[in-house]
């Protein structure tokens, strides 16, 4: 399977190209307010690199949030753009749940949280490696032995473990998933945005 990914749900501009359902290349860059520039160029130089051709392509993965609300919106009218040009379907991937994909933890209870502004998050809570919670969004509160996996959470102060939105995470999910995610109507897939204040 051919997937073409694309990450943009927070400060990470990422586009990464799976062949054979394999990740064959990957562009991704941790800095804001470039993903409506840059987003375009990396996509047609991984296109050119791999000599894969459009046409060739299964589907588009997409980043669905909750996240930036600009970075959402340009990453899904992009994956949008191809996939109705090209009459492929999207493939929607939730953003915490990509973000728990490296996470090597089976046994403990713990939360996964994305930094939204000031002292918001998106935040879910999982046990065994699975989601047991919807994705709120709240004002972060401490909690005392809370196990915290996240990204730019710095500013809150809170004691976390770094686990990044991931463009190759977004691609091995909507690989695995691609039967049940995938939507030939693309009007049907939206952002998450959860709320916002």
């Amino acid at each position: 399977m051919n997937i073409l990914a694309f990450e943009t749900a927070s400060s990470i501009c990422g586009a990464a190209l799976f062949v054979d359902s394999k990740m064959a290349y990957k562009d991704e860059i941790n800095k804001s307010k470039i993903h409506g520039e840059r987003l375009p160029i990396i996509t047609k130089n991984i296109l050119q690199d791999s000599k894969i051709q459009i046409k060739d392509i299964d589907g588009i993965a997409i980043s669905s949030g909750p996240g930036s609300y600009t970075g959402l919106r340009i990453g899904m009218s992009f994956a949008k753009g191809l996939a109705a040009s090209n009459s492929l379907p999207l493939i929607p991937v939730p953003t915490l749940l990509a973000m728990n994909y490296g996470i090597n933890n089976e046994r403990n209870n713990y939360c996964i949280m994305l930094h939204s502004h000031k002292e918001y998050i998106y935040s879910q809570h999982y046990a065994y490696g699975k989601p047991v919670s919807e994705v709120v969004f709240e004002k972060y509160a401490f909690k005392k032995d809370e196990l915290i996996y996240g990204f730019n959470l710095e500013k809150l102060g809170v004691n976390f473990s770094s686990s990044a939105p991931s463009v190759e995470a977004v691609g091995i999910l909507s690989i695995e998933h691609f039967a049940n995610w995938k939507k030939e109507n693309i009007n049907e897939v939206v952002p998450n945005y959860v709320a916002s204040i």
